[in-house]
């Protein structure tokens, strides 16, 4: 079945970068063959010396590496900062954090930073759909700074650390950024020696193996290789995830004054998803039955997915104060999805939910293919102005995209299944694949900001940026493919940043920060009702902090106050979803805090902790739903993870995660008839015995076997998975 969907005459598909990025990994894969091919380089002329001359072994510090929890600068800012004197919340899990827990994906990931939920296959949404500080993040994720938004699971296996930057933050990137944005740092090349394999075993089939390959060939040249593979299953036995990922890379001009890094990162994903449970009307929670139900069907339930990121970045030092940056990018994202979401048959507030009960698969069937080219061009300098110093940034970035979207036509009815028997007998029809919409845009921005030093101790920062997005959507007949519609749009608008910041002493830092967003709806063409102009989105955020070093610069502690306020919000409307409902105004307020670092030479803590208050102001039509809790917006989330050496080779470790109590819509002001997920805490634990070249790790995750839900959508959520134990033997060098 799956040819015909991919190979639809009827879907334009590009070609594939293969020469480049089978070309790069030839020249990643022959660190194997040095090392293999090292003990014959002398030949019979260097026979003596050979006997006499002791082996040198080349040792490099890795580039962007932090070592424990700890994390000191950032490029958030376009350029490299440190994390006091950025004017705004960071949160980043680092490379260290993410291995002692095992992170496989970018939910494992985010459980460490508070604030953050997860939505479940919203509109048949597939890959990762976090919600920051309230707001949808799905128009926010980056790789390396520039834009990543399709629609894919995302593997952390080629991350060197996760950086969120939280509050409004367009000013640095453009359209979106209300909540903050999520930017994966891809692992580099560098002067140094690398090997390092791990593999992974534990509960329901999860098998997992990483590569991380660094090999220096002169002084300034080196190739990096990381390569991932993962099996995952489930306590249902049906629904898993299956994907491979290979990440070559190489550098040229190491620590010379003009550096070229050319990278390829790649991932295959052949999923069974798994949609999870409808809600109880009269519980108004998920329904209350044993994690190994599984409610998908048979031959309408898989996903397919290929990602394809080619890089090359120059970096250019003028001098030791100016440095000029240019980064190219090419991503493809293709998709095919199919999935079935669980919904009850004739069930009403006082009618009990039995084994008997009907549920009707909805299906959701679509594909698409995403292309991204972006090309950005930062100067970073310095300069001084009388007794002012200046830290400046300005740039320019061009991004243009593509989308062909396409819809599956179903041939027959999808049966029905009980509530507790939830076997069909399968998908029995026939499937077609015809255009939906295309969507092609040209965003073209100028941005400039300048921190400027009026005394050592304090500091104000200013940025501008301008946006101009063009673009145009069309529309499909989905039987006969016909054109129904074409629509033609162009936003511009400016964003503000701006902060203060006073620095007592260089252990404390406290700063004031104000900055808005302007998200052109030209880019969501889908959601914009035919023949009406939509205003773009507009937000202000408002915030104050402290950043603290403490225990001689081990752990740093930080708070921060905020307020987030969004203007014209586009929301899908719940009865046609390819039209939208514009929220004219809400808001979050709230206040949060966070440790990273060690406490002793022993004791090691990364926590968080968000306390928030969102409120819908103004929302749609009649403002029914004006007071309500937006949905998937937790008021509290609390995250814990602390380790303890115990010696020099054992360490132990325990996490702690809450997540309070999340609706599922906010369509009423009186939503004591909504469906919700309630609050939780998860347990985790870790015992680790290291060695200099070798280690063996134990994670126990949800010790307590607590059953909780961790991504939800109007109609279903997504039930998070039992106590699952997972051995990890590793191998470094």
């Amino acid at each position: 079945m799956r040819k015909p969907l991919l190979a639809n005459p009827g879907v334009r598909h590009a070609k594939r970068p293969h020469c480049l990025a089978a070309g790069m990994l030839a020249v990643a894969l022959s660190p194997a063959l040095a090392y293999a091919a090292e003990p014959a380089k002398a030949d019979a002329d260097n026979k003596e010396a050979a006997k006499t001359l002791a082996p040198v072994k080349v040792i490099g510090t890795q580039g962007e590496r932090v070592q424990g929890y700890k994390a000191e600068t950032t490029r958030l800012g376009r350029m490299k900062q440190e994390l006091k004197d950025v004017p705004q919340a960071v949160s980043v899990v680092t490379h260290d954090l993410m291995a002692e827990q095992g992170a496989a994906n970018l939910k494992d990931v985010l459980k460490n930073v508070s604030g953050i939920t997860f939505a479940a296959g919203e509109g048949g949404r597939s890959g990762d759909q976090v919600i920051l500080r309230g707001f949808a993040a799905f128009n926010d994720m980056y790789r390396d700074g520039q834009r990543d938004v399709a629609q894919y699971n995302r593997d952390p296996f080629n991350d060197e650390k996760i950086e969120v930057l939280k509050g409004a933050s367009s000013m640095l990137f453009g359209r979106g950024s209300t909540g903050g944005v999520i930017n994966q740092v891809s692992k580099a090349p560098f002067a140094g020696e690398l090997l390092g394999a791990d593999l992974t075993i534990g509960s329901n089939d999860y098998q997992r193996i990483t590569l991380d390959v660094n090999k220096p060939y002169s002084d300034t040249t080196a190739v990096r290789l990381n390569v991932m593979g993962t099996e995952d299953g489930s306590p249902n036995g049906k629904s898993q995830s299956k994907r491979w990922g290979v990440a070559p890379s190489v550098a040229f001009g190491l620590g010379e004054p003009t550096t070229i890094v050319l990278s390829h990162h790649h991932l295959t994903e052949k999923n069974r998803p798994d949609l999870g449970v409808p809600y109880d009307p009269n519980t108004l929670k998920p329904l209350d039955v044993p994690r190994s139900r599984y409610y998908g069907v048979d031959g309408l339930n898989m996903e397919d997915i290929t990602t394809d990121i080619t890089t090359a970045r120059l970096t250019h030092k003028l001098d030791s104060q100016n440095e000029l940056n240019a980064q190219l990018r090419h991503g493809r994202y293709d998709r095919m999805v199919l999935v079935t979401a669980p919904r009850l048959v004739g069930v009403s507030a006082g009618v009990p939910v039995t084994d008997n009960t009907q549920i009707a698969p909805g299906p959701k069937l679509r594909g698409s293919l995403n292309e991204t080219t972006a090309l950005s061009l930062d100067y970073t300098g310095k300069l001084n102005t009388g007794a002012l110093r200046h830290n400046l940034l300005a740039g320019l970035e061009f991004t243009h995209d593509t989308q062909h979207a396409t819809t599956v036509v179903m041939n027959g009815s999808v049966p029905n299944m009980t509530v507790g028997n939830p076997t069909t007998s399968g998908w029995k029809g026939s499937l077609a694949v015809r255009p939906s919409n295309e969507y092609h845009s040209n965003n073209l921005a100028l941005y400039a900001t300048d921190t400027i030093e009026l005394t050592p101790q304090w500091k104000v920062m200013a940025g501008l940026r301008l946006d101009r997005l063009e673009g145009t959507y069309t529309t499909y007949n989905a039987t006969t493919g016909a054109v129904t519609g074409r629509t033609k749009r162009e936003d511009k608008g400016m964003s503000y940043r701006t902060g203060l910041i006073w620095q007592p002493t260089d252990t404390q830092s406290y700063y004031a920060g104000y900055s808005t967003l302007m998200n052109p709806s030209g880019e969501t063409y889908a959601l914009d009702k035919p023949g009406e102009d939509v205003k773009p989105e507009r937000n202000q955020h408002y915030e104050i902090g402290a950043k603290w070093d403490l225990l001689d610069g081990d752990l740093s502690l930080r708070t921060a106050l905020f307020r987030t306020v969004k203007l014209n919000e586009r929301n899908t409307d719940p009865l046609v979803p390819d039209v939208s409902v514009l929220y004219t105004k809400r808001h979050t307020n709230g206040i949060e805090f966070e440790a990273a670092g060690r406490i002793t030479a022993q004791w090691s803590v990364f926590a968080g902790a968000s306390l928030m208050d969102p409120k819908i102001d103004q929302g749609y039509n009649t403002s029914a739903n004006n007071g309500a809790v937006p949905k998937y917006t937790p008021k509290k989330t609390f995250n814990l993870w602390t380790t303890y050496k115990v010696t020099d080779t054992v360490t132990a470790g325990l996490g702690a995660y809450y997540v309070g109590k999340t609706y599922a819509s906010d369509g009423n002001a009186n939503q004591t008839r909504t469906n919700y997920l309630p609050a939780y805490t998860r347990l985790d634990a870790m015992l680790a015995y290291d060695t200099r070249n070798y280690a063996v790790k134990l994670n126990i995750n949800n010790l307590t076997n607590k059953k909780y839900y961790d991504g939800q959508y109007s109609g279903h959520a997504n039930v998070a998975p039992p106590r699952e134990a997972q051995l990890t033997v590793s191998y470094k060098y």
